[in-house]
């Protein structure tokens, strides 16, 4: 005591402000380990005991600091230190699941709350409303479902608001308030009503796309002049374009597609001078276009494509000067293409096809250097190709199809000179000209079609020089002499079309040499995108409707040569062309037998030899075709018996007719002998020409004795269907089919199971035999090895889809039961359910809930607009939810899979994934645990391991569903054909791109954005682990799931 005395005062203070700082700094440096608020760790322990799966079950420990938990963040209020709270808590792309707690209305400082890409489910508790300083809410792509509005009451700070792609319902003019809201998105939920005056007072970006909203634009008529973006497509909105719409003079995006709007668009168009972006496709807009575009000046991109709009072309379009993409395709527009291109120097994109357009092309067009893409078919042009085209040097798709251009040898000299073309199509010009034999050039074209031209001459030898050919179509001209035997050098060709013209001679050997029909490796490299996502059109007669192509890599790998005069035989080793899907021959003078080679190629889908001179039989090897869904032989000289089991139940009798000496069809069964044959001894005759007495007699006696026979088949028939007491005895005369007797060989009794979930009560054989028209090919909307997939709208209004089995089930009546019901146990939310099955003779028929959306395959690879359609977040949603389907079969019912592919991911009305034909191969071959090509899938998803061990594990299924995410990423099927010498199939392309750090160039140009980079980079990797050429490396089902719902974004809308 007595010590201090000497101490200075100073000193004293001096070391108290030292003690008081350093306090300060520890306080500051981390203060969420003292002040982190008792109320908030309450709440947010709360919210993680809701979870049932996520990774912050993990992190987030038993202490108290919370403040330094995973994705929180927090702040003072009012700078005092003890009152820290939480501000921020942002776990998006944790892979929560389970329900959103009530306790988060308790975080009433909370400022930011993001729980995007997620599986949280159930509906919005409404103590969120309690969170008044809550400036940014992302509750986008979980399936969250019920009311919303409710629970948003009173945000009076909410800056920015994104609960899209859920389940949400309820009425939009129940969303009010928001003063402060600036952006907006309720997109890809289940709203409706009509649009709320009152929704946009302050809005810069408004999404409300892909919902249920009816009604007109009116109520946008309060719209701030603020408002940048908006964009409504996908709904049921109608009516005309108000006044307003075009006072809203900041308007920079307006997207308005896939809507009923009609009506004209106004000459005030024109107020809306920072437009960038105008999407009014797919409405009933009509009228000219108002001739304005000259105040448009930012514009960019206008797509108006399928609507009514009539008229001329705008002139003012000319004035655009920033205008990159015109699609104005598939309207009534007419009159010259007189519209000025010079002063459109960075137009890379101009699809004018589907209109009235008449007159000459336009020489201006030649200025633009950066046109990439131009198609002005189906329009009434004329005229030559004009000479300055030559300076189209970035073209690389052009189509002038449907139109009346002359002088194709000058055509195809300007035409050269675009070193870039890949895509050449000039079907249905030229008509009656001679096609030219010597050309140079096109060493870059791959697709080219000149056909329907009535064109005379050769098959010209300078095709040879188009090394990278891969379609190319001359049909229905009037070409003669024979194929060329260098055809076979085409080594990159897939689709050859030579039907409907006058060719002669045989079918060279060279054609079963093509590379790329015989192997994989050899017709999938390079994966460029020769028709730039616009559709293309193949027409196989004068009467049908064309198919529908999104991408020339698309097509099926076809040889038609069809109508023609070839004659000489098949050669055997057309068998080499395994990746072949499509072989018509008919109509031809082609004798000898029908190989059985034919048998190899596993991939075939039609095979169509009618019409010919053919002999022998029909290889009964050919029931391994399981693919082959249309098949005839019709009017040759064949004999023997029809192959039994695979898809020859589904194929109609006129697919045999014209074959006297065949048997099997219902009009011919095996067994019963026939005169016309000599396989039963004739009716003597006499020499005088005159009937003996016993001649007479024995024919009257033969008479009798065949009444008798036809009363007792009759009595017999009758009583067999009173015993059996089935309506389905009479069903094939309501239906009135004769071919579809065939259903059926056997006349035993059917059974019906239905279970005890499935949505299809009340129902009989006779309603699933009558409700695919007793198994009509008209029904059918998929097929594969196990048999073809029918559509049936049942009586009570329920759509099933009906897997009618191929095959021998390889089981006994009570084997098969069991395993069906075992299959039936299969429950998951991302597996199609089985509503039952039934047996019906010697048909097995499995019962499935139908997919209103079909499958991944249609939207990736078929549907035009499929791939845009298919944005980035629908695709991650994707893959998360198959792979969570096919965990559950890995785990719960212990079911490899086998035939993990796109087509058997089928998609219900909200895009969610559901697995289909699980556990099939088991029930078609029990007791074969080894794979065999008719049973392990699909060529491209085999895992490498298959072709030595011939074992299918968990870890082949892993592989398939890594080539799934690639599809996913690329847009690209597994297996394509495409350019080049050192071809190779999607995983390698991809592995080698990703070596050459160029992964950039591997991902759909649809989704592809710097905001999603960090997200398709992920799964880019975890896709990459799938595919591990050693199995043992590859990761575990359930390991790629956690993977994928870890995967976060940032990202904004594309």
């Amino acid at each position: 005591m007595v010590g201090l005395g000497f101490i200075p005062i100073t000193f004293l203070r001096v070391l108290l402000i030292l003690t008081c700082f350093l306090f300060s700094c520890l306080v500051i440096g981390n203060p969420s380990q003292k002040y982190c608020d008792p109320s908030d760790l309450l709440a947010l322990k709360e919210f993680a005991g809701n979870l049932t799966n996520g990774s912050i079950i993990s992190t987030w420990s038993n202490e108290s600091i919370c403040c330094e938990w995973d994705g929180i963040e927090c702040g003072n209020d009012g700078g005092s230190a003890a009152a820290s709270r939480v501000t921020l808590l942002n776990l998006s792309g944790r892979g929560l699941r389970g329900v959103i707690s009530r306790s988060l209305g308790s975080l009433d400082q909370l400022k930011l709350l993001h729980l995007s890409c997620n599986h949280l489910e159930g509906r919005l508790p409404t103590e969120l409303s309690n969170l008044k300083k809550l400036e940014v809410l992302d509750l986008s792509h979980n399936m969250l479902t019920g009311p919303v509005f409710g629970s948003l009451v009173g945000l009076n700070s909410i800056r920015s608001l994104n609960i899209s792609s859920n389940s949400f319902t309820g009425n939009l003019s129940d969303l009010v308030g928001f003063p402060s809201l600036a952006v907006l998105n309720l997109s890809s939920n289940s709203f409706t009503g009509g649009l709320n005056s009152q929704i946009c007072k302050k809005i810069r970006v408004l999404d409300l796309s892909m919902n249920h909203l009816t009604g007109g634009l009116g109520g946008l008529g309060n719209c701030s002049t603020s408002l940048q973006q908006l964009h409504l497509d996908g709904n049921s909105l109608s009516g005309q374009l108000p006044d307003s719409l075009y006072s809203i003079s900041s308007l920079e995006q307006l997207s308005i597609s896939a809507n009923n709007l009609s009506g004209q668009l106004s000459q005030n168009l024109s107020k809306l001078s920072r437009l960038k972006i105008l999407f009014i496709s797919g409405n009933r807009f009509s009228g000219p276009l108002p001739n304005v575009f000259g105040n448009l000046t930012q514009l960019e991109q206008l797509i108006a494509h399928s609507n009514l709009f009539l008229g001329s072309l705008p002139s003012t379009l000319a004035l655009c000067s920033k205008l990159r993409v015109l699609d104005l395709q598939n309207n009534s527009l007419s009159g010259p293409l007189n519209l000025d291109f010079t002063g459109l120097p960075y137009l890379c994109t101009v699809d004018l096809a589907t209109n009235h357009f008449s007159g000459h092309l336009p020489d201006s067009i030649s200025s633009c250097q950066e046109l990439k893409i131009l198609s002005l078919a189906k329009n009434s042009l004329t005229g030559q190709i004009p000479e300055s085209y030559v300076n189209l040097t970035s073209l690389f798709f052009l189509s002038l199809s449907n139109n009346s251009f002359v002088n194709l040898p000058r055509a195809l000299s300007v035409l050269q000179k675009c070193r870039n073309l890949t895509t050449l199509i000039l079907t249905k010009n030229f008509i009656g000209e001679e096609i030219p034999e010597t050309v140079i050039g096109f060493e870059s074209l791959m697709v080219f079609a000149l056909g329907n031209c009535a064109l005379s001459g050769q098959i010209p030898s300078w095709l040879l020089n188009c090394r990278k050919l891969k379609v190319l179509d001359l049909s229905w001209n009037g070409l003669n002499g024979s194929i060329p035997p260098w055809i076979g050098q085409l080594e990159n060709l897939f689709y050859l079309d030579f039907s409907n013209n006058s060719l002669t001679g045989d079918i060279p050997k060279s054609l079963t040499e093509l590379k790329s029909l015989i192997s994989a490796s050899s017709s999938s490299s390079n994966l460029t995108d020769t028709s730039a996502g616009i559709p293309l059109y193949v027409k196989r007669n004068q009467s049908s409707n064309s198919l529908q192509y999104n991408q020339a890599s698309r097509f099926p790998p076809s040889i038609y040569l069809s109508n023609n005069k070839i004659k000489g035989t098949i050669w055997p080793e057309i068998g080499k062309l395994k990746q072949l899907h499509v072989l018509d021959l008919s109509r031809n003078n082609i004798t000898g037998t029908i190989p059985s080679s034919i048998s190899d190629m596993g991939n075939l889908e039609v095979l169509d030899l009618s019409c010919n001179n053919l002999y022998g039989s029909i290889p009964a090897s050919f029931n391994k075709l399981t693919f082959l869904s249309k098949f005839s032989v019709a009017n040759n000289h064949l004999q023997g018996k029809i192959p039994t089991g695979g898809q020859f139940l589904s194929f109609p009798n006129s697919s045999f007719e014209g074959n006297p000496g065949l048997c099997g069809t219902i009009d011919s069964p095996c067994g019963v002998v026939d005169n016309d044959m000599g396989l039963r001894p004739a009716i003597p005759s006499v020499s005088n020409g005159k009937l003996g007495r016993s001649s007479i007699v024995g024919i009257t006696i033969s008479i009798a004795a065949g009444i008798a026979l036809l009363l007792a088949i009759i009595l017999l028939i009758i009583m067999s269907r009173r015993e059996m007491r089935n309506p389905t005895g009479d069903l094939d005369e309501e239906v009135g089919r004769p071919h579809s007797h065939r259903l059926s060989e056997a006349l035993g009794s059917s059974k019906l199971v239905l279970f005890q979930y499935s949505d299809c009560k009340d129902l009989t054989v006779a309603d699933l035999l009558k409700s695919t028209s007793n198994f009509n090919q008209a029904n059918i909307i998929g097929c594969g090895g196990f048999g073809l997939v029918y559509k049936a709208n049942l009586p009570d209004g329920v759509k099933a889809a009906v897997k009618r089995l191929s095959g021998d089930c390889g089981q006994m009546e009570r084997e098969f039961q069991a395993e069906v019901e075992a299959l039936s146990r299969a429950q998951h939310k991302n597996l199609v359910s089985l509503q039952g099955y039934c047996q019906h003779g010697n048909d097995r028929l499995l019962i499935y809930s139908y997919m209103e959306n079909g499958s991944l395959d249609y939207w990736l690879h078929e549907r035009v607009d499929g791939g845009s359609f298919l944005r980035w977040d629908t695709r991650l949603k994707i893959a998360q939810g198959a792979g969570h389907g096919l965990a559950y079969l890995h785990k719960e019912p212990n079911i490899i899979h086998r035939d993990i592919k796109t087509s058997n991911i089928l998609l219900d009305e909200k895009f969610e994934a559901h697995l289909a034909d699980f556990g099939l191969s088991r029930l078609l071959r029990p007791y074969d645990t080894h794979v065999t090509t008719d049973l392990v899938g699909t060529l491209g998803y085999i895992p490498p391991e298959y072709g030595q061990t011939l074992t299918a594990t968990f870890k082949g299924d892993v592989y398939s569903f890594g080539v799934v995410l690639l599809e996913l990423l690329t847009g690209r099927r597994p297996v394509e054909v495409c350019k080049g010498k050192n071809c190779r199939d999607l995983v390698s392309w991809v592995f080698q791109t990703k070596c050459e750090k160029r992964e950039e160039e591997v991902f759909d140009s649809s989704v592809w954005s710097k905001n999603h980079e960090k997200q398709l980079l992920e799964v880019l990797g975890i896709a990459c682990k799938c595919l591990d050429q050693d199995p043992r490396r590859r990761p575990s089902i359930d390991q790629v799931v956690s993977w994928l719902d870890g995967v976060g974004t940032d990202g904004k809308r594309e």
